[in-house]
C-alpha cells in the first residue's frame, strides 16, 4: 500500500506538470520583445492551423496597438489568443461571401441594364479621320475626329445618351474607347449624327491605338451607360 502510494505521487505530479505546460495554457507576454525568446519554445508543439492563426492574432494585435486601437490584454493565454483569431477568421469569411454576392448582383443587375439599353439605342462609328495641326484653323495640335451615329429603336423619345465607344482589333482586344454624351432629343426610329474631337496625345496607349487602326481591321462596342426619355425617366447601366 505504501509503495503504491509512492508510485502515484509522481504520477499525479508529472501529470499536473504537463497540464500546465500545454503550450495553449502558455501566457503571451505583454513584450513583443521577448516573444521569440519566452513564446516560440513553448508553441512549437501546436498545429500548423494554431500555429498560423496564433501568428496573425499576434500581427493584428501589434498592428492595432501601433495604429492607436485596442491593446491586447494583458494575461492573454495562447489558447484564447487562437480561439479569437479563428473567430475572427471566420468572420470575415461571411463577410467576404457577403461582399462577394452583393459585387455579383450589381454586376448581373448592370449586365441587364446594359442589354436592355443595347435593345433601345444602336451606335456605330461613322467616321474616325486624324487632322494635323493647322494655325489658321487655330488647330495647335494634331486631333482625332469621331462622327458617331445613334438611333433609337424604342417606341418613347430620347432626350439624352451617354455611354462609350470601344474599339476592338481583329484579335477581339479592346485597344482604345471614345466616350461621348448627347444631349439631343431623338424620335422613336429616328436617329442623329454626333461629332467630336480630342487633342492627340502620343504618350497615351491608347490614343495612339486608335489613331493607328486601319479602316477594315478594327470593330466598335457599344458600352452604354445611361439613356435619358423625354418623359423624365431614366434607364442606366452604371447606376
Amino acid at each position: 500500500m505504501h509503495l503504491r502510494t509512492r508510485f502515484l505521487l509522481p504520477l499525479a505530479l508529472v501529470a499536473f506538470l504537463a497540464a500546465c505546460s500545454q503550450p495553449k495554457d502558455a501566457i503571451i507576454p505583454a513584450d513583443s520583445a521577448t516573444w521569440e525568446k519566452d513564446l516560440l519554445p513553448k508553441i512549437q508543439k501546436l498545429s500548423d492551423d494554431d500555429r498560423a492563426a496564433l501568428a496573425a492574432y499576434l500581427v493584428r494585435a501589434k498592428m492595432g496597438e501601433a495604429f492607436g486601437g485596442k491593446t491586447m490584454p494583458l494575461g492573454t493565454t495562447v489558447g484564447q489568443a487562437i480561439d479569437q483569431q479563428k473567430a475572427f477568421a471566420a468572420q470575415q469569411a461571411v463577410k467576404a461571401a457577403e461582399e462577394q454576392a452583393l459585387k455579383e448582383k450589381l454586376r448581373k443587375e448592370q449586365e441587364e441594364a446594359a442589354a436592355a439599353l443595347n435593345r433601345i439605342v444602336t451606335v456605330t462609328l461613322l467616321e474616325k479621320k486624324e487632322l494635323a495641326p493647322n494655325y489658321e484653323q487655330r488647330r495647335y495640335s494634331q486631333e482625332q475626329v469621331f462622327k458617331i451615329g445613334i438611333r433609337n429603336g424604342g417606341d418613347k423619345p430620347i432626350r439624352g445618351v451617354k455611354g462609350v465607344l470601344e474599339f476592338v482589333d481583329i484579335f477581339g482586344k479592346r485597344v482604345g474607347s471614345v466616350a461621348f454624351a448627347v444631349a439631343e432629343n431623338i424620335a422613336p426610329s429616328q436617329a442623329l449624327v454626333w461629332e467630336g474631337s480630342r487633342d492627340y496625345n502620343q504618350f497615351l496607349d491608347e490614343h495612339k491605338a486608335v489613331w493607328n487602326l486601319e479602316e477594315g481591321k478594327f470593330t466598335t462596342r457599344f458600352v452604354p451607360e445611361q439613356v435619358v426619355f423625354a418623359d423624365g425617366t431614366k434607364l442606366g447601366a452604371s447606376q
